[in-house]
């Protein structure tokens, strides 16, 4: 009892975020940035009683292709749970590893430049309930899974490369293309994951070793498996890869980064392809919204896990009333961070609904005259806490840093992209974070006492950073 009372420190503390945000609409007036300057007609937009049924409403909408990856990860991993195939790969992956840190290290890194080089933050959740089965079985303590998984996804946002997920205003306004800052990008990665790699292990040193663990898919075994029909690991194996190298190909932008426009060829090549130049053979079958290799979305690879886990009921052989009662489980299990996911976007929306956030920035950046490293530090926090999403803040910023800090905008371009992926080490409605958190069943309070260091730490390696960009 104990423990479930301790558990609602997270949703206490998205409540308390959504309900300053309706206070703030109550109290500071709208405005809105142009290339121009400021506008502002001094009205206020409350957000009232009928407000929210539209505020969630939006919430679901904005938040819908995170909301269908997570089920759809979520139907494959409670099908794969019940089967012995997936206990015995985990298993033996488990046992490989002699060394408990250097696999910590390897997954964190893998995570952390898998989510740095991809388009869309939320693919490489796919991966990650196999990732913690595997720390499991290691016998690590649930914080030190939380910080490996979910945590070295958010090192990745912070240090995005080539990832274009949430950058897209920024890039389109600041005029930049992926080789600019590049370098500094990946600089704020490799320190990144140094540092966090360093508390993490420093913590592995400290817990206790009966320490408990934890599973987002706990195995279900069948007892009256007769040691083939659902023991075979390479139906797993050969989809396991198959998706892992589809991800890859689809949601590293080859095309924009690297000049490959092979895959933009050869999709526009399948795509003509027609009986009688009027039927599309190709597109009717694959479906009108699915882009080349490279520009994916997280609507398309969600159909392909869908598909995926269908075709992996078929290989075991399960009955269609176990296959479906499997896929529900597994879905059940994603409510909780589906819930944390759309209390993230809620605040959003309220200040999306009414924007005083610009009112607050633009106050802040009269505290001093043209560019000021604590002034616009300062902004660029306000900006990520309140908009959950860094597309938005560039949606509604970009175009005016663009053009009044011009002769500064190298080091205002890192301020706001990489303050966006630490404040999502310790708010409560960083979506990651939430998704994790409530996966694993840790307290919000005890992964700000872990975290609050490494916080801490990058925080003053990104102030010498910025202060460095900024003279030169």
């Amino acid at each position: 009892m104990k423990e479930n009372k301790k558990s609602h420190g997270l949703l206490l503390g998205i409540l308390i975020f959504i309900l300053v945000a309706v206070v703030l609409s109550w109290l500071v007036p709208n405005s809105a940035y142009s290339s121009t300057g400021l506008s502002t007609t001094g009205a206020l937009t409350r957000i009232g009683l009928n407000d929210w049924a539209w505020v969630l409403y939006y919430a679901i909408y904005f938040a819908l292709d995170k909301i269908l990856i997570l089920l759809a990860v979520g139907g494959l991993y409670g099908v794969l749970s019940r089967t012995n195939a997936y206990e015995k790969i985990v298993t033996k992956i488990a046992k490989f590893f002699k060394n408990k840190k250097v696999a910590v290290v390897l997954f964190s890194t893998l995570i952390a430049v898998l989510t740095s080089l991809f388009t869309q933050t939320f693919v490489v959740i796919i991966f990650v309930p196999f990732i913690i089965s595997i720390l499991n079985r290691m016998k690590l303590d649930k914080l030190t899974i939380l910080a490996t998984t979910f945590g070295s996804m958010i090192v990745g946002v912070l240090g995005a490369t080539y990832g274009t997920d949430g950058l897209v205003y920024f890039n389109q306004y600041f005029n930049y293309e992926v080789g600019p800052l590049l370098l500094v990008r990946a600089g704020i990665l490799v320190v990144g994951l140094v540092l966090f790699n360093f508390f993490t292990i420093w913590h592995m040193n400290k817990v206790k070793k009966n320490a408990p663990s934890t599973d987002m898919f706990e195995m279900t075994l069948d007892e009256d498996d007769d040691g083939k029909k659902k023991s075979n690991i390479y139906p797993i194996v050969i989809i396991g890869i198959l998706l892992f190298v589809l991800c890859v190909l689809a949601f590293i932008d080859w095309n924009t980064n690297f000049g490959i426009e092979i895959f933009d060829n050869f999709h526009e090549a399948v795509i003509d392809v027609s009986i009688n130049d009027e039927f599309n053979v190709f597109e009717s079958i694959l479906g009108t919204h699915m882009g080349a290799l490279g520009s994916w979305d997280l609507f398309g690879i969600s159909s392909v896990v869908f598909l995926f886990t269908i075709i992996l009921g078929i290989c075991y052989r399960f009955k269609f009333n176990e296959f479906v009662d499997s896929l529900f489980s597994g879905l059940k299990k994603m409510m909780l961070p589906i819930g944390c996911l759309v209390g993230a976007f809620v605040l959003m929306v309220i200040v999306y609904m009414s924007p005083y956030v610009t009112t607050i920035i633009d106050k802040v950046f009269s505290f001093t005259d043209g560019f000021n490293i604590a002034t616009m530090t300062l902004s660029s926090l306000i900006a990520n806490i309140f908009h959950t999403d860094l597309g938005f803040t560039g949606y509604i910023m970009a175009s005016y840093l663009a053009v009044e800090y011009v002769d500064y905008i190298n080091p205002v371009y890192i301020m706001f992209t990489s303050l966006y992926g630490l404040v999502q080490f310790f708010i409560p409605t960083s979506a990651l974070l939430g998704i994790g958190l409530t996966a694993l069943n840790v307290k919000y309070k005890d992964w700000l006492k872990h975290i609050w260091r490494f916080v801490l730490g990058m925080f003053v390696c990104l102030l010498i950073l910025f202060i460095v960009l900024a003279i030169i």
